[in-house]
């Protein structure tokens, strides 16, 4: 009995030795490419992705979660192309983003006061002595002057009598400065100013300007005042003297003065026409606008507005000197134009420059070329709009802050005994007619509109995250697992085994 127990004791030994002599079989590569993945999809954010490594799991069901997962990629991808799309468009809306901005945080507008008759002609005999004109030359003189009383851009037509004429007799002249000292002064043109109610010295509250309309006067362009009262006779008044005796015998236009109400910094506008024996008045009312900082990103002529620290470039330019605003580009551009077919500009009419300033020999090439200064066009337009004649192509963009004054104007047409000598209250001359001009606020509140982008970048992030939470239910971490995984984890798995395989 011993023995038998012995011999089974020795055979069992023998068995487990051999065992243990036997090669260790490793597991196949299958098999630890499966473990691996198994260790990531237990703790996957992805729904549904760990169903595909489940070991219980059969081929038929892999395979159906498969194609449920390759269906919910396909529809993110799409929707995630969509959605790029739709930010790469960059459409714009505009909103009101403010309806009650108080008014007091701007400047009153610049006025800008100008004679219909740009010259004083009283002043005639002083500057034919002060430039030794000969009695020979001065009807020339008179005839160039009468048209400088009437001239104003696109109104060259005024210089083509001087057609044909000796202008070299006189060409040594300095026409542009022999204009600003005939222009009118203001103690000339204006009386009884008020500013807030309180009476002024008009020649405190004007100053000489340059404009398109030739030498004028302006209200507030230095100084910006602001202004807080909204009623009638709260902001400026002043008294328009219309002077028609000293007013240039020859020129036949109708008499009157041109207004430009302007925004600072603006060089000109569409001017408000006021009539002798009319009594004006014109409430102010301002929209605000401006591109928020989402659309600054963009190219200026993507979002057609350009901002003030911007590089202005080679098609859109603005007047020396001043910062870009889409009327100073307008007013360049008129420049350009009158250098393109006369080598020269009419630097009456605009801020000191490095233009070539016309001399008298240039005068008629500005009057036979004053049909093509008469229009505007829109870069593009000639397709869709039919036009006889050419324009001015102006490329020139809105700013990204502007603002709009709205005026409303009413006029009174006065009573006869109102028709009365500035001066002299009982003459009654009616050549020293005179106008009532009351400019003021007229709301107390500023509409403001914000223009934005329809889709930003900030909602391009909260769609992509709605469409991956829909398709994969997963998250920002989720995807950053994922990524992890793929270009960590599984390089770093195969280099491993690479290791073992190579050097055991």
């Amino acid at each position: 009995m011993q023995n038998n127990q012995l011999s089974t004791l020795i055979r069992r030994r023998r068995a487990l030795h051999v065992w243990q002599e036997q090669p260790v079989r490793q597991p196949s590569y299958d098999i630890v490419w499966m473990q691996f993945i198994s260790r990531y999809t237990i703790g996957s954010h992805i729904h549904g992705f760990y169903q595909l490594f489940w070991p219980p799991m059969r081929r038929r069901m892999r395979l159906l979660w498969a194609l449920a997962l390759i269906s919910a990629l396909t529809v993110l991808i799409y929707i995630t192309y969509l959605l790029g799309e739709r930010h790469q468009r960059r459409h714009f809306h505009t909103i009101i983003a403010d309806s009650r901005w108080p008014i007091r945080n701007i400047a009153f507008p610049v006025i800008v006061v100008c004679n219909k008759n740009r010259l004083n002609w009283s002043r005639l005999p002083e500057i034919v002595q002060r430039y030794n004109i000969s009695a020979a030359q001065q009807p020339l003189l008179e005839r160039i002057l009468t048209g400088y009383d009437a001239v104003s851009f696109a109104r060259f037509d005024v210089f083509a009598t001087l057609k044909d004429q000796p202008l070299q007799t006189l060409n040594h002249l300095n026409f542009t400065q022999i204009a600003i000292e005939m222009a009118w002064r203001c103690d000339e043109l204006l009386a009884e100013c008020k500013w807030k109610t309180e009476s002024a010295d008009c020649c405190e509250l004007f100053r000489p300007r340059r404009s398109p309309y030739g030498a004028c006067l302006a209200f507030n362009e230095v100084e910006q005042r602001a202004l807080v009262a909204i009623e009638s006779g709260s902001g400026l008044m002043v008294r328009l003297r219309l002077n028609e005796a000293q007013h240039a015998p020859n020129n036949l236009e109708m008499k009157g003065f041109l207004l430009n109400v302007l925004e600072p910094n603006v060089w000109f506008d569409y001017p408000i026409e006021v009539l002798p024996d009319v009594d004006s008045t014109i409430g102010i009312r301002a929209v605000y606008h401006y591109y928020d900082e989402d659309t600054l990103s963009m190219p200026s002529q993507q979002r057609m507005c350009l901002q003030d620290y911007e590089h202005v470039s080679e098609k859109i330019h603005t007047l020396q000197g001043l910062k870009y605003m889409m009327e100073n580009c307008f007013a360049e551009c008129q420049q350009l134009y009158m250098l393109r077919y006369c080598n020269c500009t009419m630097d009456l009419f605009y801020p000191p420059s490095d233009h070539v300033a016309c001399q008298l020999k240039d005068l008629p090439c500005l009057a036979a070329n004053n049909h093509r200064w008469e229009n505007y066009e829109q870069p593009g337009e000639q397709t869709y709009v039919a036009q006889a004649k050419t324009g001015l192509i102006c490329e020139c963009l809105h700013n990204c802050k502007s603002l709009t004054l709205i005026n409303d104007v009413r006029k009174r047409v006065q009573s006869p005994w109102q028709r009365v000598n500035v001066s002299g209250r009982t003459s009654g001359r009616p050549e020293n007619r005179s106008m009532l001009l009351d400019v003021y606020y007229k709301r107390f509140n500023i509409l403001v509109y914000k223009t934005s982008l329809i889709y930003s970048w900030m909602d391009l992030m909260v769609s992509f995250g709605a469409i991956c939470q829909l398709c994969l239910g997963c998250s920002i971490i989720g995807l950053l697992e994922v990524l992890y995984f793929g270009l960590i984890d599984v390089p770093h798995f195969c280099w491993r085994r690479y290791v073992l395989r190579r050097f055991g």
